[in-house]
């Protein structure tokens, strides 16, 4: 498994940084190479652009929740891929209940019209997938926790597991007792770390060092930094936490 980190930024791109997404590779044995993008936020197709990766070889993209940090970025990549690449190959899109209403009026209200009046060159579909379920999805298997961040509808943690390896993201939340249960035994977790003191509806870096004990997971990275955080990444202990930076590549 590959992960690339093609956005780790917050809402508003403190620091200068992409908004969330995360490129997830694994060789499956019948599906063969498959990719993943986890969360696609509003900056992801300038992301992409801007580290030379071909947003055409996605074939599924899975979202945490639905803010557009986290999903905003769909409309452009669908109709990049419609109208720039002439994207053939199917693309399949599974997110949280809701997802389906969301995306179609976020589609809307950016391009009038493009739903019903492109004439797509490629298939692509919109599953929903309820918190605390399980599901294959191109070589993938996800399973999902709902977690605690308002978002008009649920939000989740996600877990993949491909190619022998577990990634486990946890979306945006605050503290909930869920995180180190969908974390087990991963061999990447990537967790949301906007602010160093309590700051709800996030996570923070006090609060996750009294409780690193409690993931077992080989390696934690922090990401989703705010403001406060990118000012206090020298102080952070880098015996516990790795820090999460646009393009970064990390062979799980």
């Amino acid at each position: 498994m590959r992960v690339t980190v093609v956005g780790c930024g917050d809402a508003f791109g403190s620091g200068g940084r992409f908004n969330t997404a995360s490129l997830v590779e694994i060789e499956d044995p019948q599906e063969g190479r498959t990719v993943c993008l986890l969360d696609c936020g509003a900056t992801t197709m300038t992301a992409l652009g801007a580290m030379g990766i071909d947003p055409d070889q996605i074939d599924l993209i899975m979202l945490t929740h639905l803010h557009g940090d986290h999903f905003g970025g769909i409309p452009f990549l669908l109709l990049d891929a419609q109208w720039v690449r002439k994207r053939t190959r199917s693309l399949r899109i599974i997110g949280p209940p809701g997802t389906i209403e969301r995306l179609s009026t976020t589609i809307e209200a950016l391009f009038a019209g493009a739903t019903m009046e492109t004439p797509w060159s490629f298939a692509w579909s919109v599953e929903e997938m309820a918190p605390g379920t399980q599901r294959e999805a191109q070589g993938f298997t996800i399973r999902t926790v709902e977690v605690v961040h308002p978002c008009g509808a649920p939000a989740t943690a996600v877990r993949l597991e491909g190619g022998g390896k577990v990634f486990v993201h946890s979306g945006d939340t605050e503290w909930t007792e869920v995180l180190p249960e969908i974390a087990d035994g991963a061999d990447l977790l990537f967790l949301e770390c906007f602010a160093i003191e309590e700051t709800p509806p996030h996570l923070d870096y006090n609060r996750l060092l009294a409780r690193r004990g409690d993931f077992n997971a080989k390696r934690v990275v922090l990401t989703h930094m705010g403001p406060t955080m990118l000012a206090y990444r020298d102080k952070v202990d880098r015996s516990l936490f790795d820090l999460a930076e646009d393009g970064m590549v990390i062979e799980v």
